[in-house]
């Protein structure tokens, strides 16, 4: 009964309590998802409009930027409100942080601190409406893993959540809450609430879920009745999706979204296939030097928000890479685009001479493969040579481990990237709790180029 009481009572009485209209944009959302393409762009259409005609009308920063801008700036788009529209970087709000909330705006803004991917702090300020559209596409997200509103999950994270707030919050969704990292985990305790709150969903980082499914199966635990798993923050895997669905026997869906910025982008639905890009909040791009990706091609993710007059998102660069999925609906019924494959960041991937782009999986599969590697790390500090540390374990043999590498990594840059190897004793997590498999210090020539 209770998820009935949270979702008709206490939900709309939170909403009226801190100023936001989730559940009433829940129900919204469960409709609009099985509305037809036509539908769904028209709707998308005269929200974009709004917002850019209110941007531009209301934020110096985006005004003198849009006049101003070189073509170099100005990408194409599919979106004939967007063509020709500068694309925005997070360095640019970085430097102009002092002109938002945008003065015009009248309402509540909530003021977001992250560290970023990479350590890097910025600060967001996010509209009590946006913050409604947030969680609500995220509980939409949820749904379409098996959760219900109102029945007990578990959360792992990078970092503890001791704010009283969310707290509270935590207690009224039946949520059980654990920050768990690269370097920091209690799978103990974790396992504990699974079993004393009978918790049957389970949401974290991608890296956070692998680790605790890895502790699982070290100690020969079972599945304690989890039926549903949801990861996001970080990319999964095929090995982390390997190790957590053959633990818990549950098979996982993969969400994409950002929480500093606020938004919800793609999700798997119970297909568990690619990915959905969710249109009623945003307009979500994926660019290729310039113009939009074609289905199969990889290229940088741009977003537009629709509902953050607090500090308008207009072409935003994440430095987040996609991969465009085929012109296809997907037999879930929704008439979604969609995406093959969510790449990862800007950053984790290397350019060769040759314009080969080798992307995170690449390397995690070449090492999944190779006996003895307890760690590895690829860094790229110059355009024709990538250094791969390596932790050594159990079985190492760098002769072999060594031919390996290089083998693989001239067949796929055609020969024109060269390897170095470096043996240390551990490699570190970022600022941010996350450990990054490749690290990219060099710009691609004409690889993703906005």
């Amino acid at each position: 009964m209770y998820p009935t009481l949270l979702r008709n009572a206490l939900f709309p009485a939170l909403d009226v309590l801190n100023g936001t209209r989730i559940a009433s944009l829940l129900s919204f959302l469960e409709e609009s998802q099985w509305r037809s393409a036509d539908e769904l762009q028209a709707l998308q259409s005269q929200k974009l409009r709004a917002t850019l005609a209110w941007t531009h009308a209301n934020v110096p920063f985006y005004r003198g930027l849009w006049d101003g801008a070189p073509e170099s700036r100005r990408p194409r788009s599919e979106h004939p409100e967007l063509d020709g529209v500068p694309v925005v970087t997070k360095e640019e709000l970085r430097a102009h942080l002092a002109e938002f909330p945008v003065p015009s705006f009248r309402g509540r803004a909530l003021t977001i601190k992250t560290s970023g991917s990479t350590g890097e702090p910025m600060t967001y300020y996010r509209s009590a409406e946006q913050e409604s559209w947030f969680w609500a596409l995220r509980f939409r997200m949820w749904g379409w893993g098996g959760y219900v509103v109102g029945e007990p999950y578990l959360t792992l994270n990078l970092n503890a959540r001791t704010a009283l707030r969310k707290r509270i919050q935590d207690v009224l969704f039946r949520c059980s809450y654990h920050g768990f990292n690269a370097h920091s985990h209690d799978v103990d305790a974790a396992l504990r609430d699974l079993r004393r709150r009978r918790v049957r969903h389970l949401i974290g980082y991608s890296s956070s879920l692998y680790l605790l499914s890895r502790a699982m199966r070290e100690r020969g635990v079972d599945n304690p009745g989890v039926q549903s798993i949801l990861s996001t923050g970080d990319t999964l895997f095929p090995h982390y999706r390997r190790a957590i669905e053959d633990v818990f026997g549950v098979r996982v869906v993969d969400y994409y979204g950002a929480g500093g910025e606020g938004f919800h982008l793609a999700s798997q639905c119970e297909q568990r296939g690619e990915y959905h890009v969710h249109p009623e909040n945003a307009v979500v791009e994926v660019l290729r030097n310039g113009v939009p990706a074609q289905p199969g091609e990889m290229g940088e993710v741009v977003v537009t928000q629709l509902d953050n007059q607090a500090m308008p998102l207009v072409r935003y660069a994440t430095k987040d890479v996609a991969t465009v999925g085929a012109d296809t609906a997907c037999p879930c019924g929704r008439r979604f685009r969609l995406w093959s494959s969510i790449e990862g960041r800007v950053p984790d991937i290397v350019w060769a001479p040759d314009g080969s782009a080798l992307v995170v999986h690449f390397f995690t599969i070449l090492f999944e493969h190779l006996k003895g590697i307890r760690q590895f790390q690829v860094v790229q500090r110059e355009r024709a040579t990538i250094d791969v540390r390596l932790v050594e374990g159990p079985g190492f043999d760098r002769p072999t481990v060594e031919q390996a590498v290089k083998t693989a990594i001239a067949g796929a840059t055609h020969g024109s990237l060269g390897v170095r190897f470096e043996y240390v004793p551990d490699i570190g997590v970022a600022g941010s709790g996350k450990r990054r498999f490749v690290v990219c210090e060099v710009t691609p020539d004409g690889g993703l180029g906005l």
